[in-house]
């Protein structure tokens, strides 16, 4: 099952109940598209709600995203089960909890964003969000080891991810809980201060290093 870095987590909850291999990559669907193509990946999907699957057979359909594709799949569950998409959906929400998904931007210089883009997990400094022990800080993608572009940070119940925006002076930040619209806020809140202060880190550092190498006045 493959998806990137910045989708839901849901994913990961159904494909480890599947028994199936979770395939994350960083952001876009050119990604999937080896895989597609060697049968190793039966479904790949992103953040802006473009999938694409395998034929029943196993060979590729499309080795892009694509809205016809799951809205067939969606005519087809209908058809054979006799029930609304939307039910089964609600069933798997029973079983797996809600997921609450948002994304914000904050300000950043373009020097700020060439910082983000190579940040270390190092740097984050933060054990805890939104009340929750992080277990794990991504800049590279566990499903084939390319960097994300920005960093991720993950809780038992919910997560954030941080990337410079291509074209605007700004980076985004994708977050979701499985705790609830308060517990989605907070992470947002405070995923930016988290960000804000790996940022701000090597700017301290080199305030500090400049003073200390100042000759004294006389």
């Amino acid at each position: 099952m493959g998806k990137t870095v910045v989708s839901s987590s849901m994913i990961d909850r159904i494909t480890a109940k599947l028994g199936r291999k979770l395939y994350e990559v960083p952001v876009g669907f050119k990604w999937f598209v080896e895989g597609l193509l060697d049968g190793s990946l039966g479904f790949g999907g992103e953040e802006s709600a473009g999938a694409s699957f395998s034929r029943l057979d196993g060979s590729v359909w499309t080795t892009d995203k694509d809205g016809i594709v799951p809205a067939l799949l969606s005519a087809e569950m209908t058809a054979r089960m006799g029930r609304d998409p939307g039910e089964i959906y609600r069933e798997l929400v029973r079983e797996f909890g809600e997921p609450l998904y948002d994304r914000v931007e904050a300000p950043a210089t373009s020097a700020q964003k060439k910082q983000l883009a190579s940040l270390s997990r190092e740097q984050v400094k933060s054990t805890e969000l939104a009340g929750e022990k992080i277990q794990t800080i991504l800049t590279h993608a566990p499903g084939n080891d390319a960097p994300i572009g920005g960093v991720k940070v993950m809780t038992e119940n919910g997560w954030f991810a941080a990337r410079p925006s291509g074209t605007e002076d700004i980076y985004k930040i994708y977050a979701e809980s499985f705790r609830g619209a308060d517990h989605l806020r907070s992470i947002l809140a405070e995923a930016q201060s988290i960000v804000d202060a790996a940022l701000a880190a090597p700017v301290q550092q080199a305030m500090n290093a400049s003073t200390s190498n100042a000759s004294p006045k006389p």
